[in-house]
């Protein structure tokens, strides 16, 4: 393929910027004149259609001059009456062919002339007819034809089509006004055309020169611009996955200083309950085997000692992995579970759950551990009398809550152990975790799962 040299093509640009300037120049130059020939044309016909309209309200009153003329003779019968019936005669034929000559040819064949001048005729043909009844027979006949309204029917019909032709007037003067309006913006539009076209064959071949530098600018700040834009991005993400990090380091420390928290307080059972049983357990022993007349009696302490060992092992299990949450699921251990802090707490607790087996068990465990963890901050901090525990499906998902009658919110730090904790619990199972006010003005804590992850 053909290639011209760079010089060679920034000529041909240039000529072919020339030569359509020049072209346009003249195709601007033959449309406004255009546009002058026809604000010319409408402006004329504008002139016409307001003569017409002129001429037309003129014959009107003509007519009016007859009618007032030949009903004041009628009445009075006074020549002087017959004054401007004669005039209104004469002027009105004047009136009628100067309407003719400016109306426009449209109207003419719309309403036609030879119409026109039959009601005009039978308008003043009655009138003449009036006036002769008057000279002839006298007041009383001439009042009758008066009185008979044809001559008012007559002149309703006249006014009637003169109402007519001066809407279609008015409204071919609104046309020409909207045509000459618009001629004179196209001719605006066009004298600023012709100053464009001067200013564009100007800076044509300027712009020619600018437009590689202009794109090479362009293409090196959009460069520049993804740069920066990259950099921010790098950045936003550093700061959040430091945000995160942040986040993950402080609940890891959180978690380990609850795990040695909770391994401190299991200590503590293990030493104080079951250290005390097996010790009372071997001095009955020691006791029994020193006193054989006594080993009876021995035996059934130690049984009974062994009893509570048992019992504490059992709650101290329990409280690692209840094991109704594993074997019944989430409603009965949270029925026992409320059971068990009314018998230790001295608070009212009662619980209401259902649809628990539409829930995961990973789900099942973390609003188990957000109940106790509730129950916990009741009976520490809430100074309550009642406990409401209620759960069940709601649209989309699950929805657990922990209600008290007590302090209510007012009392309630957001960034507590306990209550991080639970929120903590709660995103970790996929959902959310609210605080508000319960019914009874103490405080309501709902933990909110997505049933798509226990499906998943």
């Amino acid at each position: 393929m053909f290639h011209l040299p760079p010089s060679r093509r920034f000529k041909t640009r240039v000529l072919v910027l020339l030569a359509g300037g020049m072209a346009l120049f003249v195709l601007l130059a033959i449309s406004g004149y255009r546009s002058l020939l026809a604000v010319e044309s409408a402006t004329a016909k504008r002139a016409a259609a307001r003569e017409a309209l002129l001429q037309m309200r003129t014959l009107l009153s003509d007519l009016k001059d007859v009618e007032t003329g030949q009903r004041g003779f009628v009445l009075t019968g006074e020549a002087a009456y017959l004054e401007p019936y004669q005039r209104g005669l004469a002027q009105s034929a004047a009136s009628l062919e100067r309407y003719l000559v400016h109306v426009p040819a449209a109207l003419l064949q719309r309403y036609p002339p030879a119409e026109l001048r039959a009601l005009i005729d039978a308008r003043l043909r009655l009138a003449r007819l009036n006036i002769a009844t008057r000279q002839r027979e006298g007041f009383n006949a001439a009042l009758a034809r008066v009185m008979s309204n044809a001559g008012r029917d007559a002149m309703n019909r006249v006014r009637a089509r003169f109402g007519q032709i001066d809407t279609a007037l008015r409204e071919e003067i609104d046309h020409q006004n909207a045509t000459v309006r618009d001629l004179r913006n196209q001719a605006w539009w066009l004298a600023w055309g012709l100053t464009a076209v001067g200013v564009g064959l100007t800076l044509g071949a300027y712009l020619l020169l600018l437009n590689e530098q202009r794109r090479r600018a362009q293409a090196e700040q959009a460069l520049a611009a993804a740069n920066a834009r990259l950099e921010d991005t790098v950045k936003q993400r550093t700061a959040e996955l430091l945000q995160a990090r942040g986040e993950i380091e402080t609940f890891a420390r959180r978690l380990d200083r609850s795990i040695e928290a909770e391994r401190r307080r299991l200590a503590r059972e293990v030493h104080d309950q079951l250290g005390q049983v097996f010790t009372a357990l071997k001095m009955t022993l020691n006791h029994g085997v020193q006193a054989a007349d006594k080993l009876a009696a021995a035996a059934s302490d130690m049984s009974a000692l062994l009893d509570e060992g048992v019992a504490t092992a059992r709650r101290i299990a329990a409280e690692l992995r209840p094991p109704l949450l594993d074997d019944l699921g989430l409603a009965p251990a949270l029925v026992h579970q409320a059971q068990r802090f009314a018998e230790q707490s001295g608070i009212a607790c009662t619980a209401t759950v259902a649809d628990g087996e539409s829930l995961s068990a990973e789900q099942a465990t973390q609003l188990y551990r957000i109940a106790q963890e509730a129950l916990t901050n009741v009976a520490r901090h809430a100074g309550a009398t009642r406990v409401w525990i209620e759960g069940e499906a709601c649209a989309g998902g699950y929805q657990l809550s922990v209600e008290d009658d007590g302090v209510g919110l007012s009392d309630v730090r957001a960034d507590a152990s306990g209550m991080l904790n639970m929120r903590e619990r709660a995103l970790l199972a996929g959902g959310g975790l609210e605080l508000s006010s319960g019914r009874a003005g103490g405080l309501r804590v709902t933990a909110t799962l997505p049933m798509e992850a226990a499906r998943g």
